[in-house]
């Protein structure tokens, strides 16, 4: 009986300290509750508006919202969104229609927590009827833009990891004052 008594307290002091001493979990950060198109949805033309809804509101520092092709990796384009509570509209510029495709909306925020948050939605736009021929092949109809070749998919997280390090030095400055 004492040796099993001995034991339980052998486990249990040190299973108790470790929760006491070890760091508190972090809170999640806001994170992507719906969006407009929707996350992994078909769209029949590519929207002229972006919408994403977080879980907080996002702070109005930071925020940083890119529109690539998931395929090709081509970033279409890259804006600051507008923030309304917590929704994070895009524009989408009037010389964007890449036609048929998989796209990434990919973003960093500033969350409600104050921290830097990083993620992604993906929609497609479905090929349209007069597109495919008699022989069921897709035959892309939209005109040649010439170079393709656009910033490379790393290139633009690792601006907006650059952004996200700025932000955090500009906080931690601003904190100490």
């Amino acid at each position: 009986m004492v040796a099993g008594a001995f034991a339980a307290v052998a486990v249990a002091v040190p299973t108790g300290l470790t929760g006491a001493v070890a760091p508190p979990v972090a809170v999640a950060h806001d994170s992507v509750i719906n969006s407009k198109p929707e996350d992994g949805g078909t769209v029949a033309e590519f929207p002229r508006e972006i919408v994403l809804e977080f879980s907080g509101i996002p702070k109005p520092n930071f925020n940083t919202v890119a529109v690539s092709n998931a395929d090709t990796r081509e970033v279409l384009f890259s804006v600051e969104p507008i923030l309304d509570q917590q929704f994070v509209h895009v524009d989408v510029p009037a010389d964007i229609d890449p036609g048929p495709g998989n796209y990434l909306v990919g973003f960093q925020i500033t969350s409600s927590d104050g921290h830097a948050t990083r993620g992604g939605v993906t929609f497609s736009v479905a090929v349209k009827p007069e597109d495919v021929t008699t022989d069921g092949e897709f035959h892309d109809n939209t005109p040649a833009s010439g170079d393709s070749s656009g910033p490379s998919l790393g290139l633009v997280v690792g601006c907006i990891a650059i952004v996200g390090i700025l932000a955090a030095v500009v906080f931690l400055y601003v904190k100490r004052k």
